[in-house]
């Protein structure tokens, strides 16, 4: 039978475990909420606090009774029972404020897909929940405390007094971040405010927008007094949006600030005017992920917003500044519904509070290692020497967690958008004081938010399927996710180039008919790295883009087809059957890159006998072999062109979903690529997938004066090429400029959408031309 003192060491051998379990589950950020580490985690919580209570409660008894011969007990740090008890008492301290920061920081909420029927006072999507299970550990560790003080005189009334401070410390900071979320649910600039920006969105479209300048889309300050309701919902009120002294920003009133002529810190720090358009574009966003109305869908103004004003804005229409500002967007997104910490909640005396807590609790933290160390509760000697260690972990875990809160505070963006907000509200007393302005430029130059968007894309290949994997195992599955076991590589600038190139095109033909974009996906992917394999000469960056996005479309439909338009279910069973044939041909290693000539074409032949899919992608490799002959060869350069233009628009076809949720569950795992193009495509009003029976063409307009055409009709399978007007190489075929067949669904919002693009763009060139100059009014 176990005796009492075999209970007691092994009872805190097993809270010592738990207790660094706890700790490391508490801190492994995104992994946090698989569902796995969520039930260890329960069970770990489960086990400890009742655990360690059982065992101080047995400590406390035997530091109190008699022994067996009538011997009173040892007292003081003298007895070893009293030792250990303080030393639980400080893991069970130190474990509630580690899993109450971890579980407030999940916003003393659960996220949930909220709606705006549901009426539940929330910060869109984020139910505000106070933590009872808290409440109830911070007020049993109290009663613990109030047992075991009369056996502790020998730690002195100071130091018994800075220990319940430190505990009393948790406690008040849970309660400030409970009452931060409480107050941000009734605010407009936050927790009403997915509501507000619907309303105010469909109040700038009946009002006519503002088309050809920057939009007054809201930045910040959003005030109870700012807003009036009607029927519709929320508006704006006018005075608010015409008052250059309102505490409402507005994107106008950022750009004005942003003037060439302009001594404001805005005009010589781009990169901060970008900032503002990123967070207005992250508010606009929201509407989408709290289930309201869109009312800009299939909007002129919308489609004018994204390809002159949003690309062309200032500082100029590069892709990678059109993608960083996507990014950032996203960023605020990613930190609303994943940070660790509460950025979102805190503004002003809050903050402030905030930090202020957390600072006293690194000291307290400090303090009371200090006391434990000095009055000798926890020595570093024989079996106290494991003790020791544990209370040494937590103790720089929680003072690490403290440091780490006020730092991710301080550099991150939600920071920088309230101090850019106060000082575009009173920029002018922020002029006359040089110091501060310097002070406020050092900040936003050097402080740097944690990164929470990973600049990367998923690589697969239904041809090779160890190539990208990176982890194997059904467990490895099951913790990682699908995602997770395949390698990834940044997105590079050639490749962001090229989708805002194609930005606004949709999928051509080519001969082969698909019933499913996956088979479309799979089939054009195996023709693209058959091509790769015999077509590797050379490495333009066509190629790279080609290869990198057909490798992430693999990807998606492998890891991701809640993305895709097919039914996920259906798309996971029809990729297994295509690799089940890819194996049975070409082996568990797949296709050789290295292959020779005959093998290659040995393959191709076996591969061309199985599934309908591999057929396909067998006869598209022939049909750009002979598209792109030149001489004996091929033109290789035009083919990747070909190639890398379609993918471009394979990506920006399958972006348009409905299924937000999936979208919102991606940025939980560092985000997708295609995440930023459906973003993207949402802040052009486009919310669907054009039908299959559209076809839309695209113009490219430049000062060659070049086209992107391709022929769809039935009878006329030709590749049509981009090519440069004196081109020797290239013949000129069909050229069919912004122009749609009749029979195509010409009342869908993306036909609208192409038509309205095709408009812009030669109302453009034709004031260019000219010399009218630019268009682009307030944006350049």
């Amino acid at each position: 039978m176990l005796s009492t003192d075999d209970f007691v060491h092994a009872g805190i051998i097993t809270a010592a475990v738990f207790a660094v379990l706890l700790v490391a589950l508490s801190t492994y950020g995104r992994r946090f909420r698989h569902p796995a580490i969520r039930f260890v985690m329960l069970g770990a919580c489960t086990i400890f606090l009742p655990l360690t209570s059982s065992i101080i409660s047995v400590l406390l008894r035997r530091s109190t009774e008699s022994k067996c011969d009538g011997t009173a007990p040892a007292k003081g740090k003298s007895n070893p029972d009293i030792q250990n008890m303080w030393t639980l008492l400080l893991w069970i301290a130190l474990i509630i404020l580690i899993k109450g920061n971890a579980d407030v920081a999940s916003a003393g909420v659960a996220m949930s897909a909220a709606f705006p029927a549901s009426g539940d006072v929330s910060i869109d999507g984020q139910r505000v929940r106070p933590p009872l299970e808290l409440l109830a550990q911070y007020a049993w560790l109290a009663y613990l405390i109030y047992l075991c003080i009369p056996v502790a005189g020998w730690l002195g009334i100071v130091n018994k007094a800075i220990f319940i401070a430190f505990c009393v410390l948790g406690l008040a900071k849970m309660a400030l971040k409970l009452a931060a979320f409480w107050s941000a649910s009734f605010s407009f600039a936050l927790g009403k405010n997915a509501r507000l920006i619907s309303g105010y969105m469909a109040q700038l479209v009946e009002d006519g927008g503002n088309h050809g300048g920057v939009p007054r889309y809201i930045v910040a300050g959003e005030k109870e007094e700012h807003v009036k309701e009607n029927p519709k919902g929320y508006r704006i009120k006018g005075d608010a949006l015409t008052n250059k002294k309102s505490d409402l920003v507005t994107l106008d009133r950022v750009w004005q600030m942003a003037a060439p002529d302009s001594d404001s810190l805005l005009a010589t720090r781009p990169e901060l005017r970008d900032l503002c358009l990123s967070y207005s574009l992250f508010k606009s966003l929201r509407r989408r992920l709290s289930g309201y109305p869109l009312a800009d869908a299939g909007s002129p103004n919308a489609l004018d917003f994204v390809l002159r004003g949003m690309g062309q804005g200032g500082g100029g229409g590069s892709a990678e500044r059109f993608f960083r500002v996507l990014i950032d967007e996203l960023w605020f997104a990613s930190d609303f519904y994943y940070s660790p910490i509460s950025l979102s909640s805190f503004s002003g005396w809050c903050a402030v509070l905030n930090h202020l807590f957390s600072a006293l609790i690194v000291v307290g933290a400090v303090t009371v290692g200090w006391i434990y160390r000095t009055k000798q509760v926890v020595i570093f000697d024989g079996s106290q020497a494991f003790y020791y260690i544990v209370t040494v972990v937590l103790l720089l875990s929680v003072v690490f967690i403290e440091i780490w809160e006020i730092v991710a505070d301080v550099c991150s963006n939600w920071t920088k958008m309230a101090l850019l907000a106060h000082y575009i509200r009173h920029d002018s007393p922020w002029r006359r004081f040089r110091f501060v302005h310097s002070a406020l430029d050092a900040v936003l130059r050097w402080f740097r938010p944690a990164r929470r968007w990973r600049d990367k894309i998923g690589q697969n290949s239904v041809l090779e399927p160890r190539r990208f994997r990176k982890r194997n195992g059904f467990l490895a599955e099951k913790f990682y996710g699908r995602a997770g076991l395949m390698e990834s590589v940044g997105v590079s600038l050639i490749v962001i180039e090229a989708m805002y190139r194609v930005r606004y095109s949709s999928l051509r033909r080519f001969q082969f008919e698909f019933d499913t974009v996956t088979d479309k996906i799979l089939a054009w992917h195996v023709a693209t790295r058959l091509f790769e394999i015999t077509h590797a000469r050379t490495s333009p960056d066509n190629k790279i883009v080609a290869c990198h996005l057909s490798y992430y479309c693999a990807y998606l439909v492998a890891a991701v087809p809640e993305l895709l338009p097919d039914c996920p279910a259906w798309t996971q069973k029809r990729y297994k059957k295509v690799a089940t044939d890819v194996r049975a041909v070409l082996g568990s290693h797949g296709i050789a890159g290295g292959s020779t000539a005959s093998a290659s074409d040995a393959q191709l032949s076996q591969l061309g006998d199985r599934d309908k899919v591999l057929r396909d992608g067998v006869a598209i490799v022939g049909r750009l072999v002979e598209e792109f002959a030149e001489g004996e060869g091929v033109d290789e350069e035009l083919a990747w062109q070909f190639l890398a233009n379609f993918w471009s628009e394979m990506v920006i076809y399958v972006a348009p979903s409905e299924n937000v949720k999936g979208h919102v569950e991606a940025m939980g795992r560092g985000g997708e690529f295609v995440t930023l193009v459906w973003a993207l495509l949402l802040h052009a009003g486009i919310t669907t997938r054009p039908p299959a029976q559209a076809v839309l063409y695209r113009q490219e307009v430049g000062g060659d004066g070049g086209c992107d055409v391709f022929d769809a009709g039935a009878g006329s399978p030709k590749v049509q090429h981009q090519h440069d007007r004196g081109s020797p190489k290239v013949q000129s075929r069909t050229c069919r400029r912004g122009g749609l067949p009749e029979s195509d669904n010409a009342n869908s919002i993306q036909v609208r959408l192409a038509a309205a693009a095709v408009e812009i763009e030669e109302v453009r060139v034709s004031r260019i031309d000219g010399g009218e100059g630019s268009v682009d009014g307030e944006w350049t």
